[in-house]
């Protein structure tokens, strides 16, 4: 029998021996398929096969099965494998930072469109002194997570929702989450408005997976509504564009105050006293727990503080 509770000898606090079982296991949680993990690995299947076998059975885990035609991997699988490209991660930063303790590094991190318009370009032209080479990701939050947990990035800056006992996290800035308009609509310039006014209008909104638009699909989930019961959907892959078609009369949108600061401040756009809807979202720092850089990041993270309270 297998014991799905990840608690084994194999484990020590914080790190992890990773021979060529877990690496392959890693692999294989990654591609679900033993013909591509051993391609990868330039092993033969029969050797990943008997690798993973072993693994279970030293551990006393199941982390794969077979539910034909389809490779599962299990719920422990899964948790494992995570921690194991924590491990992985890690480790390759600590020995970055030993084998060149004074040496400037580069710096991959990513933001999410509505962060990288109200932080960029201050932000970077303020760290670009710390860093030999920056790259910065601009993607929505799902895609953002993703490369934290891959180890495409280190951290991210991102407004969406995310699951916070997955992630270390420093909470960077509260903003308003508004409804918007152009002055010129028949939603414009009124005391109170309900939803159901609004559903008349083309709402303009973000694609799948980023953070404002999750945001919106759950307060419409809780009153009873989606995006599809408004009268057209626009879908954009950016704010700007978004903003844009504002100006024009386009619709109706949902938004970061901080990204119309000057839109609203000269009545280029209004925001829409939307009845019940008080939203206030914390922007963050996200990156992967127990990070060899954390302690780094809480001063890019007061940085941005920093650029923001100016």
């Amino acid at each position: 029998m297998y014991n799905n509770n990840i608690n084994n000898s194999y484990y020590g606090g914080d790190f992890i021996v990773l021979d060529r079982r877990y690496e392959t296991f890693l692999t294989l949680a990654k591609t679900v398929s033993y013909t591509k993990t051993a391609q990868k690995l330039y092993i033969t299947q029969p050797a990943v096969t008997q690798q993973i076998a072993s693994l279970q059975k030293d551990l006393q885990i199941e982390l794969v099965r077979y539910e034909r035609p389809n490779l599962i991997i299990t719920s422990a699988g899964k948790e494992l494998a995570k921690y194991i490209e924590s491990v992985r991660i890690k480790s390759h930063q600590l020995l970055q930072h030993l084998q060149s303790p004074n040496d400037k590094r580069s710096l991959k991190f990513g933001a999410t469109l509505s962060f990288n318009t109200i932080v960029e370009p201050n932000f970077i032209k303020h760290i670009a002194p710390k860093f030999t080479n920056i790259d910065c990701l601009v993607a929505n939050t799902d895609q953002i997570l993703t490369q934290i947990d891959n180890g495409q990035i280190e951290f991210g800056l991102v407004e969406g929702n995310f699951k916070l006992s997955d992630y270390d996290s420093i909470p960077i800035f509260k903003d308003d989450f508004i409804a918007v308009c152009n002055p010129q609509s028949p939603l414009a310039n009124q005391k109170r408005i309900d939803l159901k006014a609004c559903l008349k209008f083309p709402l303009l909104l973000r694609e799948v997976g980023s953070g404002t638009r999750s945001i919106l699909e759950d307060w419409l989930a809780m009153v009873n509504h989606s995006v599809s019961d408004f009268s057209k959907i626009i879908t954009i892959g950016d704010m700007s564009t978004i903003i844009s078609l504002l100006q024009t009369n386009m619709g109706i949108s949902f938004m970061y105050r901080s990204l119309l600061t000057e839109k609203l401040s000269t009545h280029q756009l209004v925001q829409l006293p939307l009845t019940s809807f008080d939203i206030t979202r914390t922007l963050s720092m996200v990156f992967q727990k127990q990070s060899y850089y954390e302690t780094q990041y809480h001063q890019l993270a007061d940085d941005i503080k920093t650029i923001l309270a100016k």
